[in-house]
């Protein structure tokens, strides 16, 4: 049974609240598990209800059965690294890779020689993206907002590449069969991954992520609907940040700064790192 299908109960929310208060994991993170817990309790209630315990009672056998708040606590940050070295790995993990594409783009797509600007540039654009999507674009939970503003956000793309006076500009008629092109000219170019068809091919793999991360607590689509807003509210973001320097050169790093970083936040996960940090060190022992 779906947990908004469920009569909501105070004390199980008051519960949780204060479980999850006390757990040194990420906003997201503590959302994620105060649904599952939730979960648990609404069915271990109806589990008890149906066979005629009394609301009160249900409610306390559930509660008493789940565990010691304290105990869970310190369980849960036992199980965990802390938040804030989970944060740190992750979004170096993000700015590597990203410093990495800047670096060697330039060179592999146009042939540019190495310029000191391919490092500094992207390090404040980084610094500029890190912030905008920790203060501001992760900080929105409402679903009906990530319909509504991602929405918005493809038109204004959807518009600005109809203008026929770019040099990107994709044709109306053939617009079906450039959402899935796979053509290597139209996928990379002088923009770097700035192109309509290569936002779209990353946009489906930030969708593909979503069905194989899987979680049984939150409903597919509405991570789908959280993970497209975020990735394309930065490259949205990112067409503002870029333009607000004169160099053309300097626009185009700080795009597919956003473009990357954007992509990258809905594509790798912590329990990844880990995972593959610990293969790592599995192979050097």
């Amino acid at each position: 049974m779906a947990l908004s299908e469920h009569l909501r109960i105070e004390e199980f929310e008051h519960y949780v609240r204060t479980i999850i208060s006390g757990v040194n994991l990420e906003l997201r993170e503590k959302q994620e598990l105060a649904d599952e817990w939730k979960q648990h309790l609404y069915d271990h209630y109806a589990a008890l209800r149906s066979s005629d315990l009394d609301q009160d009672e249900a409610i306390r056998t559930v509660i008493a059965q789940f565990g010691d708040i304290q105990m869970i606590q310190h369980e849960v940050n036992q199980a965990y690294p802390s938040a804030k070295k989970r944060h740190i790995l992750k979004e170096m993990c993000i700015a590597g890779l990203c410093l990495i594409a800047c670096i060697v783009g330039p060179k592999l797509l146009i042939e540019a020689y190495f310029q000191y600007y391919f490092i500094a540039v992207p390090i404040i654009a980084l610094a500029i993206a890190y912030g905008i999507y920790h203060l501001a674009v992760k900080r929105q939970t409402f679903w009906w907002l990530y319909v509504i503003g991602f929405i918005g956000i493809y038109l204004f793309f959807l518009q600005a590449f109809l203008t026929p006076a770019r040099e990107t500009a994709i044709n109306w008629e053939l617009y079906p069969q450039q959402l899935f092109s796979l053509n290597w000219d139209r996928l990379t170019g002088p923009s770097g991954l700035w192109d309509f068809v290569t936002m779209h091919m990353m946009w489906y793999v930030v969708i593909l992520f979503q069905f194989i991360r899987g979680n049984n607590y939150i409903p597919v689509w509405k991570r789908i609907c959280n993970a497209s807003f975020a990735y394309w509210a930065m490259l949205f973001i990112g067409v503002f940040v870029a333009g607000s320097f004169s160099s053309g050169e300097t626009q185009v790093l700080v795009a597919n700064v956003f473009l990357l970083y954007g992509f990258l936040q809905q594509t790798i996960s912590i329990e990844g790192i880990l995972k593959l940090q610990a293969k790592v060190v599995n192979l050097r022992n």
